[in-house]
């Protein structure tokens, strides 16, 4: 697979999470709005990641990666089932970046099981009750760390079968970006099945605002860092 292409999608499945939301309801983000960017053999990428509410009580968390060599686009529509972000659609599509890829999610919590709709075929799968979607689970991941959580493993549904992501704080450091310094929490997430490794700085005084995001494969690393935020529909000039 082409690096560029690589790193595009991989932005589409690792940690991309925070929002300012109070500690006391922390199980019900407030809306918000980051752009993101990076460039890839001098191709820029930008990251747009955004929360929003449904009217039928819902909440939508949008991830799009577009370049000129072409798009992802990942959605996620859940709801809260006490601390639980229960996800109820999760919508997947790739223009681009090689062969058009598109792919939807239906959770029927009453049987547990996800509908998997794939390049026009679909089968069912057993899940259990804190299952996650490959975008829900940052909203949960969110959560915990501002509950002081630091069992940060998660269960989700992923290419019809139940793959785990597990996190962990590595470091604290303080970080220069385009819209301020800010004193950031550096969490990793590694993987069994190969040697990439993905490192988010997040804010803690933003609620865990996704900062800077880096993954490290094959002796190559690649980063994208926050450009722009917008926060419960105000514009956050300085961290």
């Amino acid at each position: 697979m082409p690096l560029k292409q690589s790193l595009i999608r991989c932005l589409a499945t690792t940690l991309l999470s925070g929002a300012l939301v109070s500690a006391a309801h922390a199980q019900m983000p407030q809306t918000f709005k980051n752009i993101y960017s990076t460039r890839v053999f001098g191709i820029k990428v930008t990251v747009t990641h955004e929360l929003s509410q449904l009217d039928n009580g819902e909440q939508q968390l949008l991830f799009d990666a577009d370049s000129w060599v072409g798009n992802i686009t990942e959605t996620s529509r859940f709801q809260w089932d006490g601390d639980t972000v229960q996800p109820q659609k999760y919508f997947y599509k790739r223009t681009g970046l090689g062969k058009n890829r598109e792919a939807e999610l239906t959770f029927d919590w009453d049987s547990k099981k996800v509908i998997n709709d794939v390049q026009n075929q679909s089968w069912r799968m057993d899940i259990n009750q804190n299952v996650q979607d490959k975008l829900s689970y940052q909203v949960q991941l969110q959560k915990d760390l501002i509950a002081g959580r630091e069992n940060l493993v998660y269960s989700i549904a992923d290419g019809g079968e139940l793959k785990e992501y597990r996190f962990e704080i590595v470091a604290r450091e303080r970080l220069k970006t385009p819209i301020g310094a800010v004193d950031t929490v550096k969490v990793m997430r590694s993987r069994d099945d190969d040697d990439r490794v993905t490192y988010a700085w997040l804010a803690p005084k933003w609620n865990y605002l996704l900062i800077q995001l880096e993954q490290i494969e094959d002796g190559d690393s690649h980063s994208i860092t926050i450009n722009e935020a917008r926060i419960n529909g105000q514009n956050i000039e300085a961290l």
